[in-house]
Parts: C-alpha cells; sequence; structure tokens
C-alpha cells in the first residue's frame, strides 16, 4: 500500500478532526519541551511512549501497543511514524500533518524507516533523545536505529516530556472531573448489589456497564473487583468468585474521558465486619483525612509521608516509611492509569505544584485476612487541594 496516498485520501475527507485539545495547546506544549530540548543540547527527540506522545500530538487509539513514534525536530513541523492501522487514528485524532506509515510487510523495520525520517531532515548525525526509560522503545527500535545512524549521539531523554505534564492545565482538570463523576455514579450503581451470593463478576458487569453507559471510553486500567481470598493480594481482580458472609470486596476503577481517569477505590463488608476490618478501615480513611490537611504547595512528598504514615504502622503490614501516599494520574493508557512522574512516599523531595493530580490509595491486604482500601483522587490548588472523587468513605457494611 502506498502509505501517503492513503493519508493525503483520509485528509481530503470531509470529516471533522476529534482533537482532545485546541492545537494551540498542542503547539504550546510542543514549545514547552523544545525549552527543555535546548537545555539538554537535544536537536530532535523521538517520542514512542505512547501517553507522551498523545500529550503532543493527540492521537488516540486501542490499538496503542502498535509502533508508533513522533519525531520532534528542534525546529519544523513534527512528523507521526505510525504502523499501519494506526494511521487512520493519528489522522483522525492528531494535529500532526505529517504521517507516515509502517507496514507489517517491511523486512527493514521501523527502525530504517525512522532513520530515513531523520536523514530526510539532516538529523542524522546530530544529538537525537529517545526515550530509553519508558515502554515502546524496543530493544530491536534501539539497536536498528544504532546500526542505521553510526554517527548520531542518542541520548536518554525519558523525562523531557514528562516535565510540562506534571502540571495540567485547566482543559486537563475539566476531563479530570468529567471523568470522577462518570466514576461516582458507576460506584452508586455497584455498591446496591453487592451481596452474598452474587459473583464478583456479577458485580464488574454493573461497574462495566454503568462506566460506559455514562461515557466512559476504554479503559487505561479494567476495573478491579477482589473478594474472598483474592482479596489477600494486592493486584487481584474479578474471577468467577461467589462472595460470602465475612468477605471484604474491594473495588477500585475509573473513567477515561478523553483518556484521562479519575480513580477511586471503596470497600463493602458482607456481614458484621470483624475487629480487624474495622481498624484497617478507620485507620486508613484517618491517614486520607491527615493527608489533606498536610497537603499544600511548596510541601514536598518526603515531608508530607513522613507527618502522616505512622498511624497505620498497628494494623498494616508494611510498615510507614515504604508506602506510597499518591502517584500522579491523568492521561493514560492500557495497561495503566498511573502516569508515573511524581509520588508521594518517603525519599521524593519533588515540590508540590497548583495543578498536579493525585491517585491516593491506601489498602491493607494480608494473606489470611480480609483486605480493605481506600482512596481518592485529587488536584493540588493555590490554597490547598480539590477532591474530584470526594465520596463517603466509611466502610460499606451489607447484610449478610
Amino acid at each position: 500500500m502506498l502509505y501517503d496516498q492513503y493519508v493525503e485520501e483520509l485528509s481530503k475527507l470531509p470529516m471533522t478532526k476529534e482533537l482532545s485539545f485546541s492545537e494551540s495547546e498542542y503547539r504550546l506544549r510542543v514549545e514547552k519541551v523544545r525549552h527543555i530540548m535546548d537545555a539538554r543540547g537535544l536537536d530532535v527527540l523521538l517520542i514512542t511512549f505512547t501517553p507522551n506522545l498523545s500529550y503532543l500530538s493527540g492521537y488516540q487509539s486501542f490499538g496503542s501497543g502498535w509502533y508508533k513514534c513522533m519525531v520532534l525536530p528542534r525546529e519544523g513541523e513534527p512528523v507521526l511514524h505510525m504502523h499501519q492501522l494506526e494511521i487512520g487514528p493519528a489522522v483522525l485524532t492528531s494535529w500532526v500533518g505529517d504521517v507516515r506509515g509502517v507496514p507489517w510487510s517491511d523486512e527493514r523495520g521501523a527502525a530504517n524507516g525512522l532513520a530515513d525520517i531523520l536523514k530526510e531532515r539532516k538529523l542524522e548525525n546530530k544529538r537525537i533523545g529517545v526515550e530509553i526509560k519508558k515502554p515502546g522503545l524496543g530493544v530491536d527500535l534501539y539497536e536498528g536505529l544504532k546500526r542505521a545512524l553510526p554517527n548520531a549521539s542518542l541520548l536518554d531523554a525519558s523525562d523531557v516530556v514528562g516535565q510540562p505534564r506534571m502540571i495540567k492545565s485547566e482543559a486537563e482538570i475539566d476531563y479530570l472531573r468529567s471523568s470522577a463523576n462518570i466514576t461516582m455514579k458507576a460506584l452508586d450503581a455497584a455498591l446496591p448489589m453487592i451481596r452474598a451470593g452474587v459473583t464478583d463478576n456479577q458485580i464488574a458487569a454493573v461497574i462495566y456497564h454503568s462506566l460506559i453507559n455514562e461515557g466512559s471510553e476504554y479503559f487505561s486500567t479494567q476495573p478491579i473487583v477482589s473478594a474472598g481470598q483474592r482479596n489477600w493480594f494486592l493486584h487481584t481482580t474479578f474471577k468467577r468468585t461467589p462472595i460470602q458472609v465475612g468477605d471484604t470486596v474491594e473495588l477500585e476503577f475509573g473513567a477515561a474521558y478523553q483518556r484521562y481517569t479519575s480513580a477511586i477505590c471503596h470497600t463493602v463488608a458482607v456481614g458484621k465486619p470483624s475487629p480487624l476490618v474495622e481498624a484497617r478501615s478507620k485507620a486508613i480513611n484517618e491517614t486520607l483525612d491527615l493527608l489533606f490537611q498536610a497537603v499544600k504547595p511548596g510541601r514536598n512528598g518526603h515531608d508530607i509521608a513522613r507527618e502522616i504514615g505512622v498511624g497505620m504502622n498497628d494494623v498494616s503490614p508494611a510498615p510507614s516509611a515504604t508506602r506510597m501516599y499518591g502517584y500522579s494520574i491523568g492521561l493514560g493508557f492500557p495497561p495503566t492509569w498511573g502516569e508515573e512522574l511524581y509520588f508521594i512516599r518517603e525519599g521524593i523531595d519533588l515540590e508540590l505544584k497548583p495543578g498536579m493530580t493525585f491517585h491516593t490509595v491506601l489498602a491493607i491486604d494480608k494473606p489470611g485476612t480480609p483486605g480493605v482500601g481506600f482512596s481518592e483522587t485529587w488536584v493540588v490548588t493555590e490554597s490547598g487541594y480539590e477532591i474530584l472523587t470526594a465520596h463517603d468513605r466509611e466502610l460499606t457494611v451489607v447484610d449478610a
């Protein structure tokens, strides 16, 4: 297939571009990245990490695991170099005008095609930033670039796009509010049907239906419903498990709105909860309350974590010093809504600034005992914080 002809035909169609933001906002993001490139002495940046590429170009697709790269030179227009299946989504959802394809059958692979673009731009002997520490830059691509561009300097630039992504614009925060609204409706739909005798799959089905029916896109993280012995362990979810009296059911999910997610975690006790479950719920929610008393612009993650953490030590198998009390959330693609840009935990001295967004989930899961977890998604404001998923965090208890 002649991909340049295919892109030209697509571009001539009377379609409405599906941009999440204005082209001017995307170009402002590009300029912020270019300032960082200047400081690093980079002539061009190869962006292969899907959330970063989406942040700068607008690209969205459920097939985001396929090869993709945004070639961002220090000057001139960027290029999107995409697997053939992703050309359509790139043309539809991105503002970038130069979209080029890589066919399945191309024996040279993506590396040579990418090298050709760099040669075309006279960048084959320059300082090239690559996202070495991020998913998307495979070994084959990296080694292929080194072979095809023997005189280039390939430099780690994994954190370049992440720096402007840390501070969300008002438009981004509005998307997180929209996500939170859908997420809360799904929680309201799920809680009444949790009882002994139903399965975790049936609970998950209600969450899926509500999220999608209310307007969510495909999820960055699949909804989690953990019950029975499965919620003794972190990161387990539904698997045809019948709910029994004495179980706790942990729910964690979030709607995706223009790829932005506000997540929530909540726990339900089926029948009268044990003193251990009650103690864990109390400790988690008191710690969350302390967190929101402590956060404000100018404070750093280390100090906040040390200040609020000790309250969980008596009921948690993990000491407070090893806990994470918040991670950045926002723009995401499967398999995770977590941005991995900043954290609230000991050893992290990053300063909180207005526009930073966090998901704080605190869970206690110890083999042999019912798991308990609660969370909120929130944003740092000029005066403190705004909880986007504010809800009743008391342990929900349903009759056996």
